[in-house]
């Protein structure tokens, strides 16, 4: 073949038809068409793949995705080999796609916000967000001889518009990194969190809102022609009427839609698929009057409104496209960005990406961006009664950087308001900020809980008459009907207003659900809005207003959210426990009964997050192991009776235990019975012996078995004369001599009774329970406990194991007797 003859043209000397020629030439250029678009399909996943791999390392110190996915595609950009690889396959997707891929993220970021919210009274959060913005914007416009200097500034040219957009892009928070990070350190249900997440997103529609309406006013002349400068303020017009437009239908379009797919019933697609062409349609309207596509998009999803079902179905699904494919490609995009020949000073790089670091820019525009953000957080903070310390850690937190960052200095690059080495030096600060901003929430979070409670915090030594808060963990609806029998019977005898329930939706932070987080209401500052998930919460909700108007609000009923991967969940749960200073902390056994009786397989995910529970709680643990007290239509004790029996063979969790139940005893539907084991004679005889040998060893030494002994005593005095005298609570003794007799009573016990409340037995020391730890399938039930929840011991009686708050686990002392307690 000679070298000008086209690729696919037939040898010369054999006469091949014009019409097989064409046919032979369309299948190889449509083979090489298809092996296009699948090397760019497996390109794309490497990239996804890659930088979840990277995540899942870095996710452990709290670094958001933007960094690994930032450096994945810095990787792509700067290593020559990969980069030929990747660039030219995926160069074609990007040649027509790029400049528009943020255009989803945009629009998604206005779906999530209410512009009506400018218009309410101006609350802590909005103050901050404004004097955020505006010291910010004021610093940079006070710096700007400084900012456009040739050597040392960051601005390529001096005009209104690039020093008005360099500040308001420095000014903008990014919003969904610090809701995610605000979720994962725990911070939720703190001060300083819910006033960052609430003053990151108003700055967010603060800035991005001025960004569009800079866009509107200081067009680019270069890209308008001479008409369409003469007729610009008739394009704006255009699209100020197209958004008010949009702001009033579609409101009333959304509705009918709503309408038509109630909850519970699948959404069609129909009406997806509809939502999203006119979308498009008034973007690329948009477009037509001179208006930049993506800030279209903003303005769009921003006059969209952000109740409903048809809305939250949005966000959802383009969040979790976003995080997996979009965000990821185009910062792949962005890296691979190739200079401008107007500003080039070293001609042989080709790539922005390529130029040299310049500190000194990098420093500047570290500054800028987290000086402005702490001077006019700190000012209005102290003005509200905000702690020095609380103020700064929440203008270093609203100083985060996020895509959206990436995205301005990208379109300032593009339009020559920055040179190459400013550009890359602003992608360098925004993935430094990214990961260095957790260390500051890991501090706040530190410093928020450095102190232990030295009260006890358990039902035994709760003072009568006062105020008694009680935390339910709920996987589901389906755990509410046995908690709330239990609560109903425990606030019996309070006075109205003195017993509140705490429930606690325990939601796995999944990739899909961590995509729907959005700024919550009330004391909560996130909310998931993934629809089985609020379908879930949904349920809980009406279950829980229902008991209320039951109770005649006797009982205090409030909602908390602990959203975490499974590995944190405990620390969400043990701090809401402590923020609400609860007593008790209810929470259901990993495994669900069977319509024949047995037991599911249950998940290890939630057995691990009890395990936790139970070592790092700050109050007394109970594990419910539910077999039918209580169901879904019955929400009343008044309604049948229950009999219930307590085990107590001693130590602190079995004084817990039989508290709890006295407690309970009082409502008049529970007749409770309680069994205590001792040792029988001979037993008792061996261990004074023990005991008495061991005294001659060191009479001085007093044991912890015997001053629980000695406690044992004590409590059940007190208990026998308050409740066992006046007949009000049945009483059994028995006693046995090992561990095998002591199951063989248990076992007699199984079809008397509804619900067997026992101690874990973490401190007991007894005759009666050696050898047990070598049967025992579930620690975190105790020795009694795992017995009686077994399928072979009954599959009618629930179980309730009680774990004691002890104190002296939060403090780090050389001896017992430092203690403060």
């Amino acid at each position: 073949m000679s070298a000008t003859q086209a690729p696919f043209a037939p040898p010369v000397d054999v006469p091949v038809k014009v019409e097989d020629f064409v046919h032979d030439t369309c299948i190889k250029t449509g083979i090489l068409v298809s092996a296009t678009y699948e090397s760019m399909a497996i390109q794309i996943v490497i990239i996804v793949f890659f930088g979840k791999l990277l995540h899942l390392g870095l996710r452990r110190l709290f670094i958001p995705r933007l960094v690994s996915d930032m450096i994945v595609a810095i990787t792509i950009a700067k290593v020559d080999f990969i980069r030929s690889i990747f660039e030219f396959r995926l160069g074609l997707f990007f040649k027509r796609f790029g400049d528009y891929m943020f255009s989803t993220y945009l629009f998604t970021l206005g779906l999530g916000m209410d512009p009506f919210s400018v218009f309410d009274p101006p609350g802590k959060e909005h103050y901050i967000a404004y004097a955020g913005v505006i010291s910010t914007v004021a610093i940079t416009l006070l710096c700007k001889d400084f900012l456009v200097k040739h050597k040392v500034g960051l601005i390529a040219k001096t005009s209104i518009r690039a020093n008005l957009g360099f500040g308001a892009a420095f000014a903008a928070t990014g919003s969904p990194l610090l809701t995610r990070l605000i979720t994962e350190q725990k911070l939720s249900k703190t001060a300083v969190g819910q006033a960052a997440v609430r003053a990151g997103i108003f700055s967010d529609m603060i800035v991005t809102s001025f960004m569009c309406i800079g866009g509107l006013i200081f067009h680019d002349d270069s890209k308008l022609g001479d008409s369409a400068q003469r007729n610009h303020k008739f394009y704006v017009a255009g699209i100020l009427a197209e958004i008010i437009t949009l702001m009033v239908v579609s409101k009333w379009v959304l509705n009918k839609i709503n309408e038509r797919n109630p909850e519970g019933k699948p959404m069609k697609g129909i009406y997806i698929t509809g939502l999203m062409v006119a979308v498009l349609l008034l973007c690329f309207t948009a477009t037509f009057l001179h208006m930049d596509l993506n800030l279209a998009a903003f303005m769009i999803g921003l006059a969209l409104p952000r109740e409903g079902r048809v809305t939250q179905l949005l966000i959802n699904n383009l969040n979790f496209f976003l995080n997996y494919v979009i965000l990821p490609l185009y910062l792949v995009y962005v890296s691979l960005s190739i200079r401008h020949s107007e500003l080039r000073t070293n001609p042989d790089i080709d790539r922005v990406i390529d130029m040299p670091l310049r500190w000194h820019k990098l420093l500047i525009a570290v500054a800028i961006g987290t000086v402005g953000k702490i001077l006019g957080t700190v000012t209005v903070g102290l003005f509200f009664g905000m702690k020095w310390l609380d103020a700064i850690a929440l203008g270093q937190l609203l100083s985060i950087k996020g895509y959206y960052h990436i995205f301005c200095a990208n379109e300032a690059w593009e339009h020559f308001m920055i040179n190459d080495t400013t550009f890359v030096a602003m992608l360098w600060m925004i993935t430094i900020t990214s990961a260095t901003t957790p260390l500051v929430a890991y501090g706040i979070a530190a410093w928020k809980r450095r102190k232990a409670r030295s009260q006890l915090m358990a039902l035994q030594f709760h003072k009568s008459g006062t105020e008694l808060q009680i935390m339910v963990g709920l996987q589901g609806p389906q755990n509410l009907p046995i908690a709330l029998t239990m609560v109903e019977a425990i606030g019996w005898t309070k006075e109205p207003g003195k017993l509140t329930l705490y429930a606690i939706d325990m939601i796995e932070l999944t990739e899909r659900a961590a995509a729907t987080l959005v700024r919550g209401q009330g004391a909560e500052a996130v909310e998931v809005t993934d629809a089985e998930v609020m379908d879930v919460r949904n349920q809980t909700g009406e279950a829980l207003e229902a008991f209320r108007k039951e109770n005649n609000d006797g009982v205090n009923v409030k909602r908390l959210l602990a959203i975490s991967s499974l590995d944190d969940m405990d620390r969400d749960i043990c701090m809401c426990a402590k923020d609400v200073m609860a007593v008790l902390i209810l929470i259901p056994f990993h495994k669900c009964q069977r319509m024949d009786g047995s037991m599911d397989t249950g998940h290890d995910g939630f057995r691990l997050v009890n395990q936790k529970v139970l070592q790092h709680a700050p109050c007394s643990v109970g594990i419910i192991i539910d077999r039918g007290v209580g169901h879904m239509n019955q929400t009343s004790l008044s309604l049948v009776g229950k009999n219930i029996v307590t085990v107590f063979i001693g130590g602190g969790d079995d004084r817990e235990a039989l508290t709890l139940a006295a407690e309970m005893s009082q409502h008049p539907a529970i007749k409770l019975t309680v069994v205590r084991f001792l040792p029988a004679v001979e037993t008792r005889g061996n261990a004074t012996i023990q005991s008495s040998t061991f005294h001659k060893l060191n009479q001085s030494f007093t044991s912890d078995a015997e001053i629980q002994m000695q406690l044992d005593d004590e409590f059940f005095a007190d208990f026998y004369r308050l409740h066992i005298t006046n007949k009000g609570v049945e009483y059994m003794e028995k006693h046995v001599t090992d561990a095998e007799e002591l199951v063989i009573e248990l076992h007699a016990l199984e079809s008397q009774y509804e619900l067997f409340v026992v101690g874990k037995g973490r401190d007991r020391k007894s005759v009666l329970t050696d050898g047990l730890e070598d049967w025992t399938e579930y620690p975190e039930l105790g020795h009694v406990g795992d017995i009686i929840a077994s399928s072979e011991f009954s599959t009618t009686a629930s179980v309730l194991v009680i774990q004691q708050y002890d104190a002296r686990k939060h403090y780090d002392v050389i001896d017992d007797e430092f203690r403060p307690f």
